[in-house]
């Protein structure tokens, strides 16, 4: 596949199809900047009806001292903890539509690859193929002959590889979110969707400071 729009091209057309006008839900004027610490961060909140997911609520900032931005995505309305369980066979799959919580786990168990929340993790919307080109411009930036040892170069390399097919239809493999606050959600068909409970593999990706 070819020419995967950005997690902010979707969310862009999703908005655009919305046929209601956004509603402010919050306002915080001297919030702290998660990039300089200073105290000159204003942040709005906004409730958006869009399709396929309802009511979401977006998040936006800017520091008046450094400059920094900041945007976030989540659902509105939470559901309880959950494993979301995606089985990708094929092109299909690769274009359902999911939103991605700021504190969920991501994991693809056929190449032990994870995407663990951090203090600064953000909520977006995009495809299980948009999780794939994250995962990919990781692996390029980590991949470089300046930063990986000599041994480890060609495994580093595989996985680029693993991705690139991956992201072309050419491999059948799992994406798993771990759920941990009932606010992430794929838009797609049973069987090859399904919610299960939170397991021991999804615990071992919860950082300490969800405990």
């Amino acid at each position: 596949m070819g020419g995967e729009a950005s997690g902010g091209d979707i969310l862009d057309r999703l908005l655009a199809e919305s046929r209601k006008a956004p509603l402010r839900i919050a306002e915080v004027d001297n919030a702290v900047c998660p990039a300089c610490g200073a105290r000159a961060m204003k942040l709005s909140e906004y409730l958006y009806s869009v399709p396929y997911f309802n009511n979401i609520v977006i998040s936006v900032g800017e520091c008046r001292n450094c400059g920094y931005r900041y945007r976030d995505v989540r659902l509105a309305e939470a559901t309880e903890p959950k494993k979301i369980v995606v089985a990708v066979r094929g092109e299909k799959q690769l274009r359902y539509l999911l939103a991605k919580s700021p504190l969920s786990a991501v994991y693809i168990p056929e190449m032990d690859l994870e995407m663990v929340p951090g203090v600064a993790s953000v909520g977006f919307i995009t495809t299980v193929e948009g999780i794939l080109h994250r995962f990919h411009e990781v692996a390029q930036v980590a991949c470089k002959e300046d930063v990986v040892e000599a041994e480890d170069l060609e495994k580093c390399r595989s996985v680029i590889r693993w991705l690139e097919e991956a992201i072309e239809g050419r491999r059948a493999f799992t994406l798993i979110i771990c759920d941990f606050d009932g606010l992430s959600r794929v838009i797609g068909e049973h069987p090859y969707v399904a919610e299960e409970a939170i397991d021991e593999r999804c615990q071992a990706l919860k950082p300490g400071f969800m405990e």
